[in-house]
């Protein structure tokens, strides 16, 4: 008995194929059935796919075409200052005794830095500071000798002395008044004696006027008696030998006057020397004070630099902050450490000064760069994994390129301001940004559509291509 066949049921056909359906004969299937309607479902499919390809290519193109979308370059950069950063060196160098900040300190403006050591500039400024004092003080000496004062006054230049040098100045000017005081008593018993000289020539001159006007008296009653002699000698009353010697005792006196004349004469003439003698003392002291205090000027004008110098080095070894604000790139870190000439041994980053970006803008970019545009920045040098992007705005671009010496890379400066509004996006305030933080900048340069971002590389090659002879 042979099973009959199932009754075939004709396949459904989706709604609107029924005119795409082909009937399909099954060969070796027995007894004539009725054929099967096969449809061509895969053809539309694509035909669907097709279409919404192209709806979607054309939706693209139309928002490629009108969508507009922001030309910009991109730049790497930093967090900065908008002032200078305040560079702290030291003119002559020197060995680190003591360090007493540390990167990232704040300071106050002429707060002590480090200290290098100046054992020796001290030694060498206390031996220059004595022979100043003491020249000062033998200037003051003889300007009193020279003046004829009775003490040394003191110097102006010994008031308000710090206590170290008032004690030098005093020990200086103690030694000079005990040089005033020799030297005056010496000069005093030299001009003693040649006053006494004086004095006693004087006298010898008075007892030879006093024996003069006894020669005088003498030489008057001799010839009273002569001439009454000479008399009583003509009428023979009196020996001629009587009168002769009468004569010779005047011839005598006549003669002694003469004498006692010349001795006053020589005695006045030695009163004169002397009197001289006593000018070319007061002359030659005057002369050797004068040749002194010139000696003594020229000593000073070398000494008081060379003093000054020392001092100011002294106070330098006290290296100071130039302003307040925070510490940063320290390259001293011990004690004892050797500090070159003009090295920079940290800088100070002024507190009251404003934080910019400063970013590095390849030279093919600078042409469409202006003051004023907006930008887009990125700090990535913040923790959170993913900051946010927020606005800014250039404030001030380079004039010129820099190149990097390492490379020879060029590029410019350009400084971009985010208002304070923008870093509250961050969580952020400008203070708690740190100078040398690393951002990326996209600066906004135009507007384009996607459509012309999209066909500038073959536009440009284009270009180039047209451009080739």
């Amino acid at each position: 008995m042979t099973d009959a066949a199932p009754p075939r049921t004709p396949a459904t056909l989706p709604p609107g194929a029924a005119a795409s359906a082909t009937p399909i004969a099954i060969p070796g299937a027995g007894a004539p059935e009725k054929p099967l309607i096969v449809t061509d479902a895969p053809r539309l499919e694509l035909r669907i796919g097709g279409a919404i390809i192209v709806l979607f290519f054309v939706l693209f193109m139309g928002w490629a075409a009108l969508a507009p979308l922001d030309a910009g370059a991109f730049a790497q950069g930093q967090i900065s200052v908008s002032g200078n950063r305040q560079a702290v060196q030291h003119r002559e160098g020197g060995v680190v005794s003591a360090l007493h900040v540390r990167e990232g300190d704040t300071v106050q403006r002429g707060q002590i830095l480090l200290t290098l050591s100046s054992g020796e500039l001290r030694a060498t400024e206390r031996g220059v500071a004595g022979q100043v004092y003491a020249l000062l003080a033998q200037r003051s000496r003889l300007v009193a000798e020279r003046d004829g004062l009775g003490s040394i006054p003191t110097p102006a230049e010994f008031a308000n002395l710090p206590p170290e040098d008032a004690a030098l100045a005093q020990e200086s000017l103690r030694i000079q008044q005990l040089q005033f005081g020799a030297r005056r008593t010496g000069r005093s018993t030299e001009t003693g004696v040649l006053v006494q000289r004086i004095a006693q020539l004087n006298d010898q001159i008075d007892g030879y006027e006093r024996q003069i006007e006894s020669n005088i008296e003498q030489q008057r009653l001799i010839q009273e008696e002569l001439t009454g002699m000479r008399g009583l000698a003509a009428q023979g009353y009196a020996p001629q030998t009587r009168v002769r010697a009468l004569e010779r005792t005047a011839a005598q006196l006549d003669g002694e006057l003469g004498s006692l004349r010349a001795q006053i004469a020589r005695s006045r003439e030695a009163v004169g020397e002397t009197r001289l003698q006593m000018a070319g003392v007061n002359t030659k002291m005057g002369e050797d004070v004068a040749d002194q205090l010139r000696q003594i000027d020229i000593q000073l004008n070398e000494l008081r630099p060379r003093m000054t110098e020392l001092r100011n080095q002294i106070a330098r070894s006290e290296v100071r902050a130039p302003a307040t604000g925070q510490v940063v790139g320290l390259t001293i870190f011990t004690q004892g450490g050797v500090v070159q000439a003009g090295q920079t041994l940290m800088e100070i980053v002024p507190r009251d000064a404003s934080q910019v970006i400063v970013a590095q803008v390849e030279p093919t970019d600078i042409d469409n760069l202006q003051v004023g545009q907006e930008t887009e920045v990125k700090f990535t040098g913040l923790r959170e994994r993913n900051p946010p992007i927020i606005r800014g705005r250039v404030t001030n671009i380079s004039g010129d390129s820099f190149t990097v010496e390492e490379t020879g890379r060029a590029f410019y400066r350009a400084e971009i301001v985010v208002p304070a509004a923008e870093l509250h996006k961050l969580g952020r305030t400008a203070d708690s940004l740190r100078p040398g933080a690393p951002v990326e900048v996209v600066i906004l340069l135009r507007k384009r559509t996607a459509l012309a971002y999209l066909l500038e590389p073959l536009t440009n090659n284009l270009w180039r291509s047209g451009s080739e002879q």
